[in-house]
């Protein structure tokens, strides 16, 4: 090939040796590193906050231009627009956001949103509408300013991650097919099972703590492998389980489903039945509103054998889900990777997040009060009135050698106006010199100010989904 090179300012081309690649390898390195590309970028959760890229962009976009009405999904997708590169893909995402399916309400909403649990589908985009709901504010977005911030896909500084108190993707489960990578896929948790988890692991302020008890699966359905079946999954981050319907046959033989396989829907159940239903032997209703509610009945005065039908309907109702957990962090990406490794990085970039939090929070509160402890002392020695007849580079020097402090704090006394100077201030220094007692005390145990975040956010759920999930039961 042909190289152009300057010789005593004058340009002088050279011919050099080509170099042989081998096609083939070129090929597979191009399409693995493009697999790392997407599975980091799109199909993977980040290992820090369990959300994929455009998720966060999603949430962050919203919460940064947050506002107290309710805003079509096309303008709340605008907000993420400078942060990720595929605009055609945040809509979707904002829409899956307020699905009604969802484990816990992240946005609220107007219009009909769909329910994908159900397998009904929203409406058009431009018909429904919503906001980040105060929940996932404060599961997602609580202090948010104080993260690491690097520069995203194109170029405009973005959160390495969200605060998440729980990762999202344990919340709702995830999956996706990133090209020449393992498939994803994860199981929703049991939420109060795993803010528990992440309490016992900060009670015993140490992030290598591994608790024994884990999270149960959030399936809503009956589980028949076994709880350390279930526990393999967690510890491991790979593994499969059988699941099953909810179902129950009542003395008058009525058949009653109230809980499907995701995989499964009243189409499946109709098509184990459709040769009794075209012999008009069963009658099948599809009762279900927000919850599924199936119920068979027998046409009367036909012989119909409702047990059987029952066994036969429970048997081929049944599934297997097989679970891959994988996530990445900005190095590398993690294949199968278990539970406990995602919780304890999620912890320890939390804990950092609100370090910074606290320790900014610390200077600004002692600048506040060395600010009112001036002011209070010129007060009482009156002689406030002495900067009024000062040009104020003079009054910045008089304040800066009279209380020994930098021109900063000097500044900010004489960015005070005339009526805050002349009012009271005693309880406002109390006040401010309780809060950097509390800030410190904060600081030196991080894990049990993170323990009363746990806490708080518990409360909150539960009024949220009080009485919502059904519980999944391992039935062996």
């Amino acid at each position: 090939m042909m190289a152009k090179v300057k010789r005593n300012n004058t340009e002088v081309v050279e011919l050099k040796e080509a170099i042989s690649v081998d096609a083939c390898e070129l090929a597979k390195t191009n399409y693995t590193e493009y697999s790392k590309y997407v599975a980091q970028g799109r199909s993977y959760p980040s290992i820090y906050d369990g959300a994929k890229s455009v998720y966060k962009r999603a949430i962050y976009g919203m919460y940064l231009n947050k506002t107290n009405k309710i805003i079509k999904v096309a303008e709340l997708a605008a907000h993420a627009l400078p942060y990720h590169p595929h605009p055609s893909s945040v809509s979707g995402v904002i829409v899956s956001l307020g699905d009604g399916g969802n484990k816990l309400r992240f946005m609220d909403t107007q219009g009909n949103w769909g329910n994908s649990a159900r397998h009904i589908e929203a409406a058009a985009e431009r018909y429904i509408g919503g906001k980040l709901s105060t929940l996932a504010e404060h599961l997602f977005c609580d202090s948010i300013e104080y993260c690491k911030f690097v520069p995203g896909e194109i170029e405009k500084d973005e959160p390495l991650a969200l605060p998440a108190l729980l990762p999202l993707c344990f919340i709702n489960g995830s999956s996706g097919l990133p090209s020449g990578l393992p498939t994803l896929n994860i199981p929703p948790l049991d939420i109060n099972g795993m803010i528990d988890y992440y309490i016992d692991i900060l009670e015993h302020k140490d992030l290598e703590y591994k608790p024994k008890k884990l999270p149960k699966p959030n399936l809503e359905i009956n589980v028949l492998s076994t709880i350390e079946d279930w526990n393999t999954v967690l510890e491991t981050g790979k593994g499969s389980i059988r699941v099953a319907p909810i179902m129950s046959i009542d003395s008058s033989n009525v058949i009653t489903i109230t809980g499907l396989p995701k995989t499964k829907t009243v189409e499946h159940v109709r098509k184990i039945i459709e040769k009794e239903i075209l012999a008009d032997k069963l009658d099948l209703r599809d009762e279900t509103t927000e919850n599924i509610h199936i119920v068979i009945e027998k046409v009367p005065h036909k012989q119909c054998d409702m047990k059987e039908v029952f066994k036969r309907l429970y048997t081929k109702l049944q599934s297997s889900e097989t679970y891959n957990l994988a996530f990445f962090d900005e190095e590398k990406i993690y294949v199968p990777c278990s539970f406990n490794k995602v919780v304890r990085t999620n912890l320890d970039y939390l804990i950092s997040v609100h370090k910074n939090r606290l320790s900014k929070e610390l200077e600004q509160l002692k600048i506040k009060t060395r600010v009112l402890e001036i002011i209070q002392d010129m007060k009482k020695k009156n002689s406030l009135k002495n900067l009024f007849d000062l040009d104020s580079e003079e009054a910045l020097n008089y304040i800066c050698d009279k209380y020994n402090c930098d021109r900063d704090i000097a500044s900010k006394v004489l960015q005070k106006p005339l009526s805050y100077l002349t009012k009271e201030h005693t309880q406002e220094l109390i006040d401010l010199r309780n809060n950097i007692k509390d800030n410190e005390n904060n600081q030196s145990d991080i894990y049990e100010f993170m323990i009363k975040k746990y806490r708080n956010i518990k409360k909150e759920i539960a009024a949220e989904v009080k009485n919502k999930f059904k519980p999944t039961k391992f039935v062996k």
